[in-house]
């Protein structure tokens, strides 16, 4: 926090000093008198530095400034222009040498010091910069900014007693006010002096008795300071006087807590909440603070739905209220109302990328495909970048039968989202083969699929896609087992893969390894899983081993499964007529 302050403060320094060195040039002294021609150059040259910096050409504005040199170097305003220049080019050393040489012309310029001091402070020369503002504090007593800076650079080098004196002497200037007292409570706090600390504040609560927040605040101090009692006193004295202060039920929120009483804790959060004065950016940092502890009170979902429904309708164009109310309707189940929150997100802020995504998590798992393929077609207009939209659009476009449409959308996928890591790539390149293989285009298929392997070696659902495919069209047997036999041990409960890899091994004639792996296969199907090509495979690797009744019975378990092509009912015609045949040899021999 104090480096941020440090920047910004000094930043704005030196805006003014970049402002202001074209009048500073009309004071500046120099070294020894110019004739009247090389005075005419002198501030021909000079203007034209001017000219060119504000025209953005910092090459000729440079050149000019080294004319303006050649002929007065001394000349302090031609010494912190050319810093300013190295400054843009953030030739840093070479800024400060520039603007240490316009101080040595004019010492008592004021934004000389200040560009000086600035340059010096960017590259933490904080004690160099203190005698620089020191010597200013002499020269210029009663500007108050002399005092802000050296308190801002005696807390860089953690001389705090310097800094607060620096303070005190700003204060005879400006009065007692909340900056100053809340930087002297944090320096004194720093120096573990909690007295002087705690004057700050009741100093500021003396003079401005009306002002309850200080008042709050000197409640939190003695939180602080582990005397809880004295901090609710002093809340419960606001509340008499200021029952409409919202500060002070989120103080009340945090002493319920330390006293173990959450339900009392919640309630004064959600008074602060509900409170019209409490400005909405710390309603919202408050709010997702407390969200999950407001989502997991069930005795008082009503209640908590009625503070999101308030804040929805007392900040209806802020994206945070509708995301919460969100949040909590999906986390009550009740996902066509989050779709409708999460959609006023998106409405609000288009690039809100945790809402779209949010959005097609609930999508997907209502396996709403056309839903999926609208909400994804309009996220890649917004967020060209993610790749998420592409990979479920194309697989919506796949599941709804439109295959160019799917191999269009991976296509555009990867030239959109190059900067992904490796294994999104490979995700991409997997789809590809897959519909390649769906089009009848093999070659391009087994093409698309080691390159998606090469981006990612482990990537197990292409390794099995590819080699039950490879076993299919009786390719490379060997390769097709070797990346089946990864995928299993990668994942070895995956009913699929084990059924890839028992397929392969039946496929090469080793029947029974092949049954060992299709029986894995079988104990491990999920419930929500198809297994009518698992109990066909199973079926016809008992047929290999000569048991044609045991595959009979698998091939009727994946018929009535759902499984009913016509392939697998001539596999059971034929069976049941073997079988036939068989019992009737057996009774004629008897």
């Amino acid at each position: 926090m104090i480096k941020l302050k440090k920047l910004i403060f000094f930043s704005v320094i030196l805006f003014f000093a970049a402002c202001s060195s074209q009048k500073s040039a009309m004071i500046s002294s120099t070294a020894h008198a110019l004739t009247d021609d090389e005075q005419a150059r002198f501030d021909y040259y000079f203007y034209e530095a001017i000219r060119q910096k504000n025209v953005g050409d910092p090459g000729a504005q440079m050149e000019a400034l080294r004319m303006c040199l050649e002929l007065d170097s001394t000349n302090g305003a031609v010494q912190s222009e050319t810093g300013l220049a190295y400054a843009g080019l953030n030739m840093i050393p070479e800024a400060i040498n520039a603007f240490r040489k316009s101080v040595d012309a004019s010492p008592a310029n004021w934004w000389y010091r200040v560009q000086l001091i600035s340059m010096l402070s960017s590259r933490e020369q904080y004690q160099d910069a203190i005698i620089h503002a020191e010597e200013l504090s002499k020269i210029y007593p009663e500007r108050e900014a002399v005092y802000t800076m050296l308190s801002s650079l005696y807390k860089q080098t953690g001389e705090y007693d310097k800094a607060i004196r620096a303070l005190d002497k700003l204060e005879t200037y400006v009065g007692i006010n909340e900056y100053l007292s809340f930087e002297k409570f944090q320096l004194y706090a720093a120096l573990n002096k909690a007295k002087k600390a705690i004057a700050e504040i009741d100093k500021l609560v003396a003079k401005y008795p009306s002002e309850t927040r200080y008042q709050v605040l000197r409640g939190d101090i003695f939180m602080d300071q582990k005397q809880p009692e004295k901090a609710f006193e002093i809340y419960q004295r606001v509340l008499a006087d200021d029952p409409a202060n919202p500060f002070v039920y989120i103080s009340l929120a945090n002493y319920y807590k330390e006293k173990k009483q959450p339900d009392k804790a919640l309630e004064s959060i959600v008074s602060a909440l509900k409170n019209p004065a409490l400005p909405s950016d710390t309603k919202m940092d408050i709010l997702g603070q407390y969200v999950d502890k407001l989502l997991s009170g069930d005795q008082k979902i009503g209640e908590t739905e009625e503070l999101f429904k308030l804040l929805v309708e007392m900040y209806p164009l802020e994206e945070n209220p509708h995301a919460y109310y969100a949040h909590f309707l999906q986390n009550q189940k009740r996902f066509p109302e989050a779709l409708s929150e999460l959609q006023s997100v998106i409405d609000i802020n288009p690039k809100n990328e945790t809402a779209w995504l949010t959005s097609l998590q609930i999508l997907s798992e209502k396996e709403d495909t056309l839903a999926i393929l609208d909400l994804t077609k309009r996220g890649i207009k917004e967020l060209p970048r993610i790749p998420q939209f592409y990979f479920y659009k194309s697989m919506a476009e796949y599941q709804l039968g439109d295959y160019e449409a799917s191999l269009k959308t991976n296509e555009e996928a990867l030239l959109n989202v190059e900067s992904a890591s490796s294994a999104v790539i490979s995700s991409f390149y997997g789809q590809i083969g897959d519909i390649y293989y769906k089009l009848n285009n093999k070659e391009k298929a087994f093409l698309n699929y080691e390159k998606a392997l090469e981006q990612n070696p482990a990537n197990v659902y292409v390794m099995n896609n590819y080699a039950y495919y490879l076993s299919e069209e009786k390719l490379d047997l060997r390769k097709a087992e070797r990346m089946s036999a990864k995928t299993v041990e990668l994942e070895p409960k995956n009913s699929t893969y084990l059924d890839t890899y028992a397929w392969i091994l039946y496929q090469q004639g080793n029947f029974s390894l092949a049954k060992f792996y299709i029986e894995r296969a079988v104990d491990n199907l999920e419930k929500e899983h198809d297994p009518g090509v698992i109990l066909e495979h199973y079926g016809d690797i008992l047929l290999a081993l000569k048991n044609e009744k045991k595959a009979l019975e698998m091939w009727q378990k994946a018929w009535d499964s759902g499984k009913t092509d016509e392939e697998l009912k001539i596999k059971i015609e034929k069976a049941n007529l073997n079988i036939e045949n068989v019992k009737e040899n057996e009774s004629n021999n008897k």
